[in-house]
């Protein structure tokens, strides 16, 4: 027996493909603290020019695919993960209370995702996500997890994920990702811009497509 699930439509079009379920690779942040501290600085310092390196990638994609408009969302994420603000902050927290890197980086992007989150202004609560992403992908490189790559899907999918990032919607390619559904997002969301842009049909807040994939 079907189910009807009731979603956002933030991208006209029908598509009709094999489900590619989005499944992130789990990781854990403890908050061990550690001794020696410039090894961490070091450890942070080195994950955030992988993630420069694939911030640059990422805003060439968009720019060719999408325009300076829309490539303009990876300038602001170059800002996020260069911001004194949150960068120093973490230091300071290697440094003086010997937490570790990745700790540090989850504890104040937290902090500055739940200001942003609250704000009414639908602008400002996208910030939330755009820090998420940043601070998600510089985690990863701490911890060497792995981080996804959507450019590698070479058949006809569509895709089923809890959300998708910026990131990794310009990562798709229209040739082989023929529409998306995820719990999450709205039509102000990114996700649902560069869909819109890619023009790849899109269902956003289903809620629980992935509990059904």
């Amino acid at each position: 027996m079907s189910k009807k699930l009731h979603g956002i439509g933030a991208s006209n079009g029908i598509a009709i493909a094999k489900v590619f379920k989005l499944e992130e690779p789990k990781y854990e942040i403890s908050n061990n603290t550690v001794s020696d501290s410039a090894s961490e600085i070091k450890s942070l310092e080195t994950a955030m020019k992988k993630v420069n390196a694939d911030i640059e990638k990422l805003q060439e994609i968009a720019l060719e695919k999408l325009g300076a408009e829309k490539a303009a969302i990876f300038e602001a994420h170059s800002q996020i993960l260069q911001d004194p603000a949150m960068i120093d902050e973490a230091k300071k927290m290697i440094n003086n209370d010997k937490n570790n890197a990745a700790y540090a980086i989850h504890t104040v992007a937290q902090k500055f995702i739940t200001i942003f989150a609250g704000m009414e202004d639908p602008y400002f609560k996208e910030r939330a996500a755009d820090i998420k992403d940043v601070t998600d992908r510089l985690i990863k490189y701490i911890l060497n997890v792995p981080v996804l790559d959507l450019a590698t899907i070479n058949e006809e999918v569509i895709i089923v994920a809890e959300d998708l990032t910026p990131s990794q919607t310009a990562q798709l390619d229209p040739k082989f990702a023929k529409g998306f559904s995820c719990d999450m997002g709205g039509r102000t969301s990114h996700a649902a811009i560069m869909a819109s842009s890619l023009e790849i049909p899109a269902v956003l807040g289903l809620k629980y497509v992935t509990k059904q994939a």
